[in-house]
C-alpha cells in the first residue's frame, strides 16, 4: 500500500500550484482548505457520521484512567487537554506542534479523546472519529444516568465485571488511599450513600446552571468543588466502569484548593471537621442561605434544636424560723432555636483501673442515655449559673450523629474506647422532639367559643363550615390527628463510620447498608467486604460518625438482626434517665 501521507502532500502541492497559477485568489485558497480538510485521510472509508479510522484496534481500555486530574503531563496546563487512548497519558492540544501532536509522531499513538467535550480525534491527521464502539469510553469519561437506573440501584444487588478482572457492586467501589486520605474515603462513602444527596448529584442539570449563577454574584462560591464532587459521585455509581475502584485524586485536589490546603492529600484530618466544612461549602456554593430549603444540603441534613435558658434575675431570702431560711428566686426563661447539621455527643470517661480479672474493662453506654440530653427535662448548668434544657424542634431527613471519641492537647491525643449500644433500625426520636402541645379533650369541652376560635387562629385552622361548639372541637381534633399521622420520628442507620486502632496509628472504616440486598458492607479504602455476621460487627464497632435515614410516616417497624444483644433493644428507651457523661449540642449553622 502506498504511503497515504505522501499522497496527501502531493495533492496539497498540486492544489497550491494551481492556486498560485490562478493568481493566488482567495477563492482558490478557500477551496484548497476545504478539499484538504475532507481529504486528509483518503484511504479511509466514510460512514454516515465520519471516517472509519484504521487505528481503532490500537486503543487500550485497560490503561485508561479518567480519575486523575485533567492536566497535561508535559506543560501541567489544564486547558484543552486530551488523553491518549493507547497509553492513557494526558497531553495538551491537538494542533500541529502541540504536545499531543508530537506524541502521536514520536511513539506512533494516534487515538486521542478531548477530556472536556469527549470528542475523539486521530492525530497527526487531525480528523474526528465517530464510532459507536467507542461509546463506552465517552461514557466512562462522563457517566450519565436515568431515573430508572437510580431506582434499580436501590432495589437490586448486581455485581459487574470490570476490565481489570475485578467484580464490583454499583456504589460500593473501593477508594484509593492517596497518602493518609482515609478520612475522606469514609466521609465520601457516607455522602455517596445518602440517597437524597446522591440522586441530586447524579444529574448535572440539577446544579450546573445554579452554581454558575451563584459564582457571578458570590466570590466565595467554590464552583469547581461542586462540579468535581458531582463527577466523583457519578463515578462511584458507574455501572460500566473499566475498573472496580475509584481514585479520588481529582476531588481531593479540588478540596485542597477550596480549603486553602487545610484538607488534602497527605494531610491527616478528622472526618467530622471535613464533613462540617464540606457541607457548609456546598451549601454556600449552591446558593444556600438561612432558609430551610434553600439548598439540597439544608433539605437533607438541617434540623433545629430548641434551647431553653433559665436565668436567675432576682433572689430573696428571709428567716422563717430558728435555723430556717426561705429563698425565693425569680427566674427568667429565654427560648432560642438553633439550626444544626449534626449532633455531637460526648462519651463518658473511660476507666483508669483494671478489674479483678486483670483485664481492661471497656465501658458501654446506650445511645438513649446520651440522647436523654434532649428530653427537655435534664438540666445543664453553665459556668455563669444559667441552666439550659434542650429539645429537638425539627428532625432532619438524615440525622448525622457524632460521638466525641478523641481529645487532644499540645502534647498528646487520646481515644475514648467506650462502646455505644445503638440500634441499626427503628431509632425512635419521638421522646426528644418538642411537638406542638395538643389541648386535651377536657380542655376543649370546657373552653368558650372565643377560646376555641383563638386555638384555631393560632394553629391556622380554617373554621369554615363550623356551626356550633361541637363542630369547632371536631375541627381542632381532626387537625391534630392529621398532624400526628404525618409525623415521622423513626430512623434507620445507613452508614456507620468507626475508628479501629490507637489514636495515632488507627484507621477509619465505613459500614454501608445496601437496602436491596439487606446486607451490610465494610469499606476500608480499596477493600470492600461482607459476611453473615457483619450486622453484629457494626453494632460492636467504635462508632465515630453515624448517618440515620428518616422512615416515612406510617412505616412498619423493622425487625432487628438476631444476636446483637443490648445494641438491638430499641424499645428500652430511657428518655427520663440521667445521662452517663455530658452530652453537648454541636450547632453548625449554615451560612
Amino acid at each position: 500500500m502506498a504511503d497515504p501521507n505522501g499522497d496527501v502532500k502531493k495533492r496539497a502541492r498540486d492544489a497550491k500550484d494551481s492556486g498560485a497559477s490562478a493568481g493566488g485568489s482567495t477563492v482558490m485558497r478557500k477551496k484548497f482548505k476545504q478539499e484538504t480538510k475532507v481529504s486528509s485521510a483518503p484511504w479511509l472509508s466514510k460512514n454516515k457520521k465520519g471516517f472509519m479510522c484504521p487505528y481503532l484496534d490500537t486503543i487500550n481500555r485497560k490503561v485508561l484512567d479518567f480519575d486523575m486530574e485533567k492536566i497535561c503531563s508535559v506543560s501541567l496546563n489544564n486547558f484543552n487537554v486530551y488523553a491518549c487512548l493507547v497509553c492513557g497519558t494526558y497531553f495538551q492540544g491537538r494542533g500541529k506542534g502541540t504536545h499531543a501532536y508530537l506524541h502521536s509522531l514520536e511513539v506512533d499513538h494516534h487515538m486521542f479523546i478531548n477530556l472536556g467535550n469527549r470528542e475523539i480525534y486521530c492525530l497527526p491527521d487531525n480528523y474526528q472519529v465517530h464510532e459507536t464502539s467507542l461509546e463506552d469510553i465517552t461514557y466512562n469519561l462522563r457517566p450519565t444516568f436515568k431515573k430508572s437506573n437510580i431506582r434499580r440501584f436501590d432495589r437490586e444487588g448486581e455485581y459487574y465485571h470490570a476490565l481489570d478482572g475485578s467484580d464490583y457492586l454499583i456504589g460500593f467501589m473501593g477508594l484509593n488511599n492517596i497518602k493518609n486520605t482515609d478520612w475522606f474515603n469514609v466521609a465520601a462513602h457516607a455522602l455517596s450513600h445518602t440517597p437524597m444527596l446522591r440522586d441530586y448529584f447524579l444529574f448535572e442539570k440539577n446544579y450546573v446552571e445554579k452554581v454558575e449563577d451563584v459564582e457571578r454574584t458570590n466570590p466565595r462560591c467554590k464552583k469547581a468543588l461542586v462540579l468535581k464532587f458531582g463527577e466523583f459521585i457519578r463515578k462511584v455509581w458507574n455501572p460500566r466502569g473499566f475498573k472496580g475502584h475509584v481514585s479520588p485524586h481529582e476531588i481531593l485536589q479540588a478540596i485542597s484548593r477550596a480549603s486553602g490546603k487545610k484538607f488534602g492529600i497527605g494531610v491527616r484530618s478528622d472526618p467530622l471537621n471535613f464533613l462540617s466544612w464540606f457541607l457548609n461549602t456546598l451549601h454556600m456554593s449552591l446558593g444556600g442561605n438561612k432558609k430551610k430549603s434553600s439548598s439540597i444540603i439544608n433539605q437533607a441534613f438541617q434540623g433545629q434544636v430548641k434551647v431553653i435558658t433559665d436565668k436567675v434575675i432576682k433572689k430573696e431570702s428571709r428567716k422563717i424560723g430558728p435555723g430556717q431560711i426561705e429563698i425565693k428566686e425569680q427566674i427568667q426563661s429565654n427560648i432560642m432555636y438553633k439550626k444544626f447539621i449534626y449532633l455531637s455527643l460526648e462519651l463518658p470517661a473511660s476507666p483508669l483501673f483494671k478489674d479483678n480479672m486483670d483485664t481492661n474493662f471497656i465501658p458501654q453506654v446506650p445511645l438513649f442515655d446520651l440522647l436523654a440530653k434532649f428530653n427537655g427535662i435534664n438540666v445543664e448548668t453553665l459556668r455563669n449559673g444559667e441552666k439550659r434544657r434542650y429539645q429537638l424542634a425539627r428532625l432532619p431527613r438524615y440525622l448525622i450523629i457524632h460521638y466525641k471519641r478523641f481529645t487532644s492537647n499540645n502534647w498528646f491525643k487520646e481515644k475514648n474506647p467506650t462502646l455505644v449500644n445503638f440500634p441499626l433500625y427503628n431509632l425512635d426520636m419521638a421522646p426528644y422532639v418538642a411537638f406542638p402541645e395538643r389541648p386535651t379533650e377536657e380542655t376543649l369541652l370546657s373552653s368558650s367559643i372565643k377560646e376555641l376560635h383563638d386555638i384555631m387562629a393560632k394553629n391556622k385552622i380554617d373554621k369554615k363550615g363550623c356551626l356550633n361548639r361541637n363542630d369547632l372541637v371536631d375541627k381542632i381534633n381532626t387537625h391534630y390527628d392529621a398532624l400526628e399521622s404525618k409525623r415521622a420520628t423513626r430512623y434507620d442507620l445507613i452508614c456507620n463510620v468507626c475508628h479501629d486502632g490507637s489514636a495515632k496509628e488507627g484507621v477509619f472504616k465505613a459500614h454501608i447498608f445496601h437496602r436491596g440486598m439487606n446486607q451490610w458492607f465494610e469499606a476500608e479504602d480499596l477493600d470492600i467486604k461482607t459476611n453473615e455476621t457483619m450486622a453484629q460487627q457494626v453494632a460492636l464497632s467504635e462508632c465515630y460518625i453515624q448517618v440515620y435515614e428518616l422512615q416515612p410516616p406510617g412505616a412498619k417497624v423493622k425487625a432487628e438482626p438476631m444476636g446483637n444483644g443490648d445494641a438491638m433493644n430499641v424499645e428500652a428507651s430511657s428518655s427520663n434517665a440521667a445521662p452517663q457523661g455530658d452530652v453537648k449540642v454541636k450547632v453548625e449553622e449554615t451560612k
